[in-house]
């Protein structure tokens, strides 16, 4: 794979992943506000999970500077 398209797909996996956590914040508060505190437990989880992707592409895509 060359490196252009190599950034296009993790800009492509990024944005998809960003979009994931927005719909799950409104999911969790759409659950949150029905009262059932299990289920927002687990998407809050599954919320974090997404976030720590997130950062993970985020730093491998910054070139490394020293």
């Amino acid at each position: 794979m060359n490196p252009i398209a190599g950034d296009n797909a993790m800009q492509a996996r990024l944005e998809r992943l960003i979009q994931r956590h927005r719909r799950l914040d409104r999911l969790i508060d759409t659950t949150r506000s029905a009262g059932r505190q299990e289920q927002v437990k687990a998407l809050k989880r599954l919320r974090l999970h997404l976030k720590d992707r997130i950062a993970e592409l985020r730093r491998r895509a910054l070139p490394v500077t020293r």
